[in-house]
Formats: C-alpha cells, sequence, structure tokens
C-alpha cells in the first residue's frame, strides 16, 4: 500500500508539474514576469530565486502555481500580465491544459510503437493501428449460446457486429451492450474466417458469462514507427470525446436523479486504480497516467472560475464587451465556481470511499 500511494503521488506530482510548467513556459515566452513558479502546497522545503523568478518546491505534492506580475493586484509595467493582449494572455491560461494533453500523446505515442495491452476498450478501433491483440477462445459452457452457435476452443474472435476488440476485456465490455439481442461474431477457425449469430443472455447461469466462453487475450497492440504519432493523435482526440461526454453525462445524472454515476472516479479511486495499474505492469500503469493527464486537461477547460477555462471564458467577456470584469464580479464569480468545485469533489469522493471499501482496505 505504501508503494502505491508513493506512485500515486509521483502521478499527481508530475501531472501537475507539467500543467504549471505550461503556464510558466508561454508567460514568459509573452514577455509575463513571473514572480514565482511552486511546486506543491506550503510549508516549502527549498526556495532560490534565480533572475525575476523564485522557484520554490513545497511539501504537499497535490498541486502547485505559478505568479505572474499584475495577476490578482494592480501591477503594471510591460512585464504584467493585464499589461498583454487578450491573445497572449488567453496563450498563458490554455497552457497548461495543452501541456497535459500533450503529455498524453507523448505516452500514447511511445505505447503504440512499443506495443501495449490495452486497459480501457477502444482502442483497436484507431485506424492507425496495423496490430491488434488476439481473443481467442479457451472453454465453451455447455448448453450455451456459443455452443449453440458452434464454438469451440481455440477459435479466434476477430469482431462484434463489424467491429474489432483489442482484448478480451473489451470484447466481453462489447458483449454486454447487447444483451438479448442476436449479434454477428466474426470468428477465425483454423484461420479460416466465419461468421456466426449469437444472442447474450440477459440471465446467465451463475459461473458463465453472457454467451457462455473463457476467453484469452495474446499479443499487443502496435502502430508502426511512422504511425504510432497518428495512432496517439487520434486516440487523444477519443479519450478527450469520452471526457467531455462522461463528465456530461455525470452533471445530467448528478442534477436529474442525484446520484453519481458509476463511470465517475475521483482522487481515491485513481489512487485505486493506481495500485491495480502498478501491480499489472508499466505499460498498463503509463495507460493510467494518460486517462488522468487527458481528463485533468479536459476538467482545467471547463467554464467555471477559478479553472482555466473560466478565466478563458472572462477574456471572452473582455473581448465582446471591451472591458474587463470587476473585482466585484470576479470575486462573486470564483465564490461560486469554488463551491461548485468543492461540492463535486465532496460527492465523488464520498462515492469512491464507498464503491471501493476504502475503510476496510484501511
Amino acid at each position: 500500500m505504501l508503494i502505491t500511494l508513493l506512485v500515486f503521488l509521483a502521478i499527481i506530482a508530475l501531472l501537475v508539474f507539467v500543467h504549471e510548467l505550461g503556464h510558466f513556459l508561454v508567460a514568459k515566452w509573452n514577455g509575463v514576469v513571473v514572480e514565482e513558479f511552486a511546486f506543491g502546497f506550503k510549508p516549502r522545503i527549498w526556495g532560490k530565486k534565480i533572475g525575476e523568478t523564485f522557484y520554490a518546491i513545497n511539501a504537499v505534492p497535490l498541486g502547485g502555481y505559478v505568479k505572474m506580475l499584475g495577476e490578482g493586484d494592480d501591477a503594471a509595467g510591460p512585464g504584467s500580465f493585464k499589461s498583454k493582449t487578450i491573445f497572449q494572455r488567453f496563450q498563458v491560461m490554455v497552457a497548461g491544459a495543452v501541456m497535459n494533453l500533450l503529455l498524453g500523446w507523448v505516452l500514447l505515442t511511445i505505447l503504440f510503437w512499443v506495443g501495449f495491452q490495452p486497459l480501457f476498450p477502444g482502442v483497436a478501433k484507431d485506424p492507425f493501428v496495423h496490430q491488434t491483440s488476439t481473443v481467442l477462445v479457451t472453454g465453451v459452457s455447455a448448453g450455451s449460446p456459443a455452443q449453440t452457435a458452434g464454438l469451440k476452443a481455440g477459435d479466434q474472435i476477430v469482431a462484434i457486429n463489424g467491429e474489432k476488440s483489442a482484448t478480451a476485456q473489451e470484447f466481453i465490455a462489447s458483449v454486454g451492450s447487447f444483451l438479448g439481442q442476436p449479434v454477428n461474431l466474426t470468428v477465425k477457425e483454423n484461420n479460416v474466417a466465419k461468421t456466426v449469430v449469437v444472442t447474450p443472455r440477459v440471465h446467465p447461469p451463475a459461473g458463465q458469462g453472457a454467451i457462455g466462453v473463457a476467453l484469452t487475450s495474446s499479443g499487443n497492440v502496435k502502430a508502426g514507427l511512422l504511425a504510432a504519432p497518428a495512432a496517439a493523435i487520434y486516440e487523444t482526440g477519443r479519450i478527450i470525446g469520452l471526457s467531455v461526454a462522461g463528465f456530461g453525462h455525470f452533471v445530467a445524472t448528478l442534477v436529474a436523479h442525484q446520484r453519481v454515476s458509476q463511470d465517475v472516479t475521483g482522487l481515491v479511486g485513481v489512487g485505486v486504480l493506481t495500485g491495480v495499474a502498478r501491480r499489472l505492469g508499466l505499460t498498463y500503469l503509463a495507460q493510467l497516467v494518460v486517462m488522468i493527464t487527458i481528463g485533468l486537461g479536459v476538467i482545467n477547460l471547463l467554464p467555471i472560475l477559478p479553472l482555466d477555462g473560466g478565466q478563458i471564458v472572462a477574456l471572452g467577456y473582455e473581448k465582446a464587451a471591451g472591458r474587463p470584469l470587476n473585482e466585484k464580479q470576479l470575486n462573486a464569480l470564483v465564490a461560486i465556481g469554488l463551491g461548485i468545485v468543492l461540492l463535486l469533489f465532496v460527492v465523488v469522493t464520498y462515492k469512491d470511499i464507498v464503491r471501493f471499501n476504502i475503510f476496510q482496505r484501511i
């Protein structure tokens, strides 16, 4: 458990550092004076002023900040954040999220190049992937839909309703979306392809799955050296879409039904998943980092102050109205935004504690 905690803190530290580094670099690029670049929250462990910037490492590695001249005060001058154009300030605000997305893309490029077993479904749909892992049938239950359809141990499952599955887990998830409905399975028997029709059971017998097969996965998902960056761009875009859709579903479910979707997890859940991924291996841990960093990038762009997305919306208002929000308006929106963020954090954290039996684990 200690190792998992240390790995979890290292992941959070990496993502925070990358995010704040984006703000820092683009601020410097645009001539903004960065007064302090801090990693973590106080108490302070180490600090040193180099040039115009005070660099600090603090004890709590769950955050960080870049303090710019003129940000949150009335400091003026050519190096002030407020003295910059709206587009320059937009660049600074969006840079943190962009760096998180860029980190996800870099890790995915490496993963596609070296090959990996997907931790999450959908990777086999990437058009730039040239090799997917093989899903093999290792056993068939007597009297099951699979036996009726003629499936046998040793058969290779290629696709369900024309869509490839990269792993056994992905195939099982796909089958679960067609319960009670006939589906077409593309199967290879002795390297000869055929199509069989099977109807997944809504209520299978105990110990059996929806179609009654035991499965295993072998081999890796891969893209060539030149195709790996393109495959990573496609997968990054897909994960961004899933993150946006997932957050929208979370909010809709919370508002309409006053409950938290099972598909949403917070810091506590991420800590649990870190332990699982760590035990599975480095490529699984890298995939988890990809999901977290892309999710962090998306969340930071939500139009809520004080998140970066809220700051960007405020810049949009300034551009449209010809004047920035006044201090009273800004403080009110920040207070409301903080209240929303804290409420969501508490709700999701409580759900994670219950879902993963945290107190029993401790």
